[in-house]
């Protein structure tokens, strides 16, 4: 007598409410990255996804240059907001996972890397603790200002401006060194290279504020040479 015996079918899980939302939002590409790094991993709520979209942060890059006290900011005002006017709660906790994640991208960015998210998701404590001692550290450093241009000592005075420089942070987070950054020599390796290095390497050379941070070198290097025997080369 043969018995039909079922087939046991697979079990389909079913999406992660995650990919689900992000259907039902029409998020693809860069969109659906954010919105599942906020929402899988940070464990933000479908609304707080969608408010900071509300306010214009929709992929990673949106993050990038995004100041850690701004990100406080903005977050504790929705808070305080009336959900009729478009508030939203963000705890301490959320605030702070995004400041940490705004330095990251922002950190990447400026090094020339990709968003490493496998790193970021193992290091998280890191970077929040990242992100907060970078806040505190000011943006002019401490090195004590070239003195004046002398023929004998020229090659010393060269190095002494660098490291001036290079002491200085500029609004875009880099060195201010890299207006006159050294050439890298052909054998280096980028991953080994120090993190100043290689957002020196990354600045951009054109623009607004490549124009304004090369006029403040050049005022730097006009007052060090003014009356000395380099004068005639910097004007």
């Amino acid at each position: 007598m043969n018995v039909n015996i079922p087939i046991a079918q697979p079990v389909i899980p079913p999406f992660a409410t995650w990919e689900t939302e992000a259907d039902q939002l029409g998020l693809q590409g860069e969109h659906r990255r954010l919105y599942k790094l906020l929402r899988d991993f940070h464990g933000f709520t479908r609304q707080q996804c969608i408010t900071l979209r509300d306010q214009g942060y929709m992929t990673l890059s949106d993050l990038v240059d995004w100041e850690y006290k701004d990100v406080r900011s903005l977050l504790e005002n929705l808070s305080n907001r009336p959900t009729t006017r478009g508030g939203q709660q963000f705890g301490d906790r959320r605030i702070k996972q995004l400041q940490a994640l705004a330095w990251f991208v922002t950190d990447r960015d400026s090094r020339g890397l990709t968003y490493d998210l496998d790193l970021y998701q193992a290091e998280l404590s890191t970077y929040i603790k990242f992100a907060k001692i970078d806040s505190q550290i000011g943006k002019d450093g401490t090195v004590d200002k070239p003195e004046k241009f002398k023929y004998a000592d020229w090659i010393k005075w060269e190095e002494s401006v660098y490291i001036y420089l290079n002491s200085i942070i500029t609004k875009a987070g880099v060195p201010l060194s890299y207006v006159i950054k050294k050439e890298l020599d052909e054998d280096t390796v980028w991953e080994n290279l120090d993190r100043k290095v290689q957002q020196i390497h990354t600045a951009r050379l054109e623009g607004l504020i490549f124009k304004l941070d090369s006029e403040r070198v050049m005022e730097l290097l006009k007052e060090l040479c003014l009356r000395t025997e380099a004068e005639p080369q910097v004007w």
